[in-house]
């Protein structure tokens, strides 16, 4: 594993304080009103939006980005920014502030790359009937099915992942569905950091829930996403996973061969199923 990045904190950084967003998850304001206000959710979004972005936070990881993609497109011969993105668990944004905060990322981020709206896939078995009709009205696209985060990306451009604080075993099911050569090559991920997830579970329970980031681990480039953003639990522990080519030709013999589906003992899933696949 790679990291050839370095983030620096800014003075006008240091002098902001960072905190955390305790107790619930959930914005009081939100949770006073029946229902979900979808002028007033779009109104929060817009306020979150434009303080996210006018952030220092938010200016090392417009560069990072494009630092992971300038990196790997000169080792791999091509310099394509991605063509879509696809987010998993982003959680119920109306009412959580958390949420809320990473939804406006993902919208400053598909701006910034010039992802075609119509390519800006969501998904969360949580997300309300006010939810979509939000997210429409924001130009995203909500995918009618749950995946189990089981999507193949082209093999002809490149797809960025984004899932904020999903757990293990869903990222799992992507590397799955991606385990070719060709189209890991083709995947960035942001999403709970690698290092920590292979740091901190036993090895034992990580071959269980999380075989393929285990497994490809070594072969990853993971830059970690500063934590200069105000609220520090939100983008915490996150940071963007790549897979060059040329890091890909290091894998043994076999590697590829045959990958078996995860199955996960119930207490093990981290994620909501498809009971329609079970």
């Amino acid at each position: 594993m790679t990291d050839d990045f370095t983030v620096v904190k800014s003075k006008r950084s240091r002098k902001l304080k960072s905190r955390k967003i305790t107790g619930v998850c959930s914005d009081p304001d939100v949770q006073s009103h029946e229902g979900i206000d979808i002028a007033y959710t779009m109104r929060k979004i817009t306020e979150s939006r434009n303080e996210l972005t006018s952030s220092d936070f938010y200016s090392s990881v417009k560069d990072l980005i494009e630092k992971v993609f300038q990196s790997d497109g000169e080792k791999d011969g091509t310099k394509e920014l991605p063509h879509q993105a696809v987010c998993y668990g982003l959680g119920n944004f109306s009412e959580c502030i958390i949420a809320r905060y990473q939804l406006c990322l993902l919208m400053a981020m598909r701006e910034h790359l010039k992802i075609d709206a119509r390519e800006c896939l969501l998904y969360d078995p949580k997300f309300r009937n006010a939810e979509i009709e939000i997210l429409g009205e924001l130009g995203f696209k909500v995918i009618d099915k749950n995946e189990e985060g089981k999507r193949p990306c082209s093999l002809d451009t490149r797809t960025l992942f984004y899932m904020p604080h999903c757990g293990k075993s869903l990222c799992n099911n992507l590397l799955w569905a991606n385990w070719r050569k060709e189209h890991l090559s083709n995947v960035v991920i942001i999403g709970n950091s690698f290092t920590s997830i292979t740091d901190n579970t036993p090895s034992r329970l990580l071959t269980k829930t999380g075989g393929y980031i285990q497994r490809i681990y070594p072969y990853c480039t993971e830059v970690p996403l500063p934590t200069t953003f105000r609220f520090t639990d939100i983008f915490n522990d996150t940071a963007i996973h790549s897979f060059p080519a040329n890091q890909l030709e290091n894998v043994p013999e076999g590697f590829w061969e045959s990958p078996p589906e995860p199955c996960y003992e119930e207490e093990d899933v981290e994620f909501i199923a498809n009971k329609n696949l079970l």
